[in-house]
Formats: structure tokens, sequence, C-alpha cells
């Protein structure tokens, strides 16, 4: 039976509370320095922090008092794998590949190959781990994030499922099934799995569901949300240019431009090398009607990142009003070279175009109409086709 100092530890790690943890096993081993399973929870308590010189003084401790314990010997293996020794692979593949192989055997090989990209060895440890241990939450965990290496994302949102169920009260799979379904495009799933996470994050997790969830709420087009999101976020880290430019962002899906206007103002007087604070602001100007204030400020965002789709067909938007075509197709040029996928710029170069090459204009109009998932790009492409008669 484990001493009261190691049930003590044990409770503690499981709390999240490593700290607590090691001065627990640290109390038993002052008492008994051969208290095996002091020994292990310090092991594990060390490598669950990543203190990897610490973890392995205390697995060599252990080695000494239990030198046929698999599991310490896995860690061990891991350990010096991961400092460099090329034999340690070897040893920790056989202990893995052993009958009587236990769950660290084989997450722990499952672990080293994913960190070296060998996601088929890694993905079959972990499937072994599974088998041992199939009311573990890391194995499926980890099977998620390499589905998501994979782009699968059908299996990563089923192991990340599976994950959250075994670890209901755990941020970081829901947090992971969250983006697993926005990567899917399933961006209702993707915020309910958001929230889940959300009731549970601490720390600097929160402050990524927050983020997420944020980015979900301007998809979903749900105002208030978003709105009540990015407020959070601005009171834990106020000064942050990222949150004051994304509050803007909110304002100006809700319609209140001159707020939003005011909030990147604010952001680009903090940051002003910062292009895409300057575009916002630019399209906030736009927004209110005044044309020389930001056609002055996508001008200069532009110049500060010329091969940004998003600036340049803003102000190519501009330029065509003003019957510049030239200098739109020239803007236009250089971003689809390094863009040659984006759809609308391909739509704005066929109307760029248009009134000087026709066969040109209808080849790029075709090119707009079948990349990207935007529906208003496909039909306005549609409809210079039908104009261009092709």
């Amino acid at each position: 039976m484990a001493s009261r100092y190691a049930q003590e530890g044990g409770q503690f790690l499981q709390q999240g509370q490593p700290g607590e943890a090691v001065k627990s096993f640290q109390k038993g081993l002052s008492i008994d320095p051969k208290d095996v399973d002091c020994l292990m929870g310090l092991v594990r308590t060390h490598l669950s922090t990543g203190a990897a010189k610490e973890a392995e003084g205390a697995v060599t401790r252990l080695l000494q008092v239990q030198p046929d314990n698999t599991e310490a010997q896995a860690h061990l293996a891991m350990l010096k794998a991961q400092a460099g020794d090329p034999v340690a692979l070897v040893t920790l593949k056989a202990l893995a590949a052993a009958p009587t192989a236990g769950y660290f055997e084989r997450f722990n090989l499952g672990t080293l190959l994913a960190e070296r990209g060998d996601l088929d060895g890694a993905k079959a440890a972990f499937e072994a781990a599974q088998v041992v241990a199939p009311q573990s939450v890391y194995p499926h965990f980890e099977l998620g994030r390499i589905a998501v290496q994979r782009k699968d994302t059908q299996g990563a949102v089923q192991h990340f499922q599976q994950a959250a169920a075994l670890a209901p009260q755990e941020a970081l799979p829901f947090l992971m099934l969250s983006r697993a379904h926005a990567s899917n495009g399933s961006v209702g799933p993707a915020i309910s799995a958001g929230v889940q996470a959300l009731e549970h994050a601490q720390g600097k997790t929160r402050l990524a569901v927050l983020q997420d969830l944020f980015r979900l709420y301007l998809l979903a087009n749900s105002q208030e949300s978003a709105r009540r999101t990015i407020l959070e976020l601005r009171q834990i880290e106020p000064e942050r240019i990222q949150y004051i430019h994304l509050q803007g962002l909110s304002s100006m899906l809700a319609g209140e431009l001159a707020e939003a206007k005011g909030l990147f103002q604010d952001a680009l007087r903090r940051a002003p090398h910062q292009w895409d604070v300057r575009h916002s602001l630019a399209q906030a100007h736009e927004a209110l009607g005044e044309r020389a204030d930001a056609r002055r400020l996508l001008e200069e965002t532009v110049v500060a990142a010329p091969n940004e789709p998003g600036p340049t067909n803003d102000l190519v938007r501009l330029l065509m009003g003003d019957q510049d075509h030239a200098r739109a197709r020239v803007l236009l040029e250089r971003v689809l070279a390094a863009n040659p996928q984006d759809a609308l710029t391909h739509l704005n170069l066929a109307r760029a175009t248009q009134p000087f090459d026709r066969a040109e204009a209808t080849r790029h109009a075709k090119q707009a109409q079948s990349l990207g998932d935007d529906e208003l790009v496909k039909n306005q492409a549609a409809q210079l086709l039908t104009e261009l008669g092709g």
C-alpha cells in the first residue's frame, strides 16, 4: 500500500498542483529514502512539468531501489533518447514490444516517435497504450493531435470527443475539439466545445479559449457574444494591442463605426507599424464615408504589406472607382504572384483587365469562380463572365 505522502502527492498531481506534489513526495522520501511510490510520483511529477534533469535524477534513484521496474526503465530510456542517446530508442522499443509491457512503456514510445515525426509509429504505440489503459485520456488526446497533423479532421474530432468524455473537467480536450470542429467548418459545434472548455480553463488556456471563441462568434455573426468575449479579454490584458484591435472589429460588426474607428486609432498609436491595424482603420474610415482618409491609409498599408490580398483589394476598389485600372492591374498582379489561389484577387484583376483584354479578363473571372468557398465572389464572377460573353 502506498504511503500517506505518496497518496497525498498523487492527489496534488491530479489536481494540477505539481509544486505541492513534489513537497509531499520529498517528505515521504525524507522518512524512507527507498519509498518506491514516492520516487515514482516524483518522476511522474517532474515529467509532467518538463523538468527532465530532475526526472532523470529521480528515476535513477528509483532504479537503484528497484532495478526491474519497467515503467522506470521506460522513463529513463525516453529521457536519454530525448537527450540524444541513439541506443535509448532501441531500448524503449524493446520495452514497449514486450508482451507484459504496461501503459508508460507504450505511451512513452508514442511520445518519442511523435516528436521525431514518425506518425505511423506513434499512432501504433498510442493505440497499444489504449489497450492496457482504455480509460486514459492521454492516448486519445495524442491520437487526436496526430489526426490534426494529417489533416484528418473527422478523426481528430472523434479522438478529442473521446478525450473530453474521459476528462470532462479538463479544458484542453474541449479546446482541441473546438479547433477540430472549426477546421472542419462546423462553427456551431466548435462554439459549443469552446464554451465547455471555458468552464474549466485557467491561465493561458483560458486566454486561448477566449481568443478562439471570439473568432468563432464573428464567423457566426454573434455580435453580443463576440463583444462580451473581447471585453473579458481586455479585462485580463487591457493594454494588449491585439485585443484593442479585436474590440474594434467587434464594434465594426455591430455597426458602431465611430467607436470602432476610435479603437483602431488607439491601437495604431500604440503599434504604428502594425499593418493589419492600419488596414482596419482604413476600412472604418471608408464605412464612415471618409474616402480620402481611407485611401491614404490603404496606400500606406499596401506599402507596408505589398503581398497581402486584403489591403490591396480594398485599395483597388477605390482605384477602379477613379478609373485607374492600369495601376490596379500592377498591384493585383503583384499580389497574385504571391497568392495565386486568392479568388477575390482574380475577380478584381478580371475587372481591371476588362477594358483592355477581354480574353485575359475571362480567364481570371473563371479562376475566381472556381477558387475558394465565398459564394459572393463566385456569383460576382459568374455575372462578370456573362458580361464578357464567357
